[in-house]
């Protein structure tokens, strides 16, 4: 007995296959979304918007560049992105823009999700510079923990070693699927 299906069943789930997203192939996760309907974001933090975690630090924020003038000293900076009504971002990558021209000192960025209220947090990733003359350098986060929910909020802690690097800011690029 031979199996008879009508060639326009064919053609169209061919071509249902063929014209499917990647994606649609493979199994779904949490930190998938629903790629059809992704929304890529990206913004810059500048070297000016980041804090000091203490008084303590001796540094210079000179707008375009925070350096420390002794010793360490670390910054905070809070990610600044919008829900677009889904409840969530995911964030896909930080790169670290910085200068670090010394070869027992670097630039680390540390990227967390706190819950404001109740303490504590999770580190996302992190990334630390090294010794090269390229000026920028650029160092790439990708995160092992990429979602934040609405309750939450994503920050950056950036640690200078010496007064031998400087941080120029970071870029953040998040997805959200409206």
């Amino acid at each position: 007995m031979t199996l008879r299906i009508p060639r326009i069943r064919v053609l169209a789930a061919a071509l249902a296959l063929t014209t499917a997203p990647a994606f649609a192939l493979g199994a779904a996760t949490d930190a998938d979304a629903d790629q059809s309907r992704v929304t890529i974001h990206r913004v810059t933090i500048p070297a000016a918007h980041f804090q000091p975690t203490s008084s303590l630090w001796t540094y210079v924020n000179a707008g375009d560049k925070v350096y420390s003038t002794a010793g360490n000293a670390n910054f905070l900076a809070p990610i600044p992105y919008s829900y677009d009504g889904t409840g969530h971002v995911f964030i896909t990558r930080v790169e670290l823009l910085a200068y670090d021209d010394a070869m027992s000192s670097s630039v680390c960025a540390n990227l967390w999700r706190g819950e404001p209220g109740i303490g504590g947090g999770t580190l996302m990733g992190s990334a630390c510079t090294l010794d090269s003359a390229n000026d920028p350098q650029s160092v790439v986060l990708l995160p092992a923990v990429r979602r934040v929910n609405a309750g939450q909020r994503a920050y950056l802690l950036v640690a200078l070693a010496d007064p031998s690097v400087d941080l120029y800011g970071v870029r953040v690029t998040y997805t959200t699927n409206p």
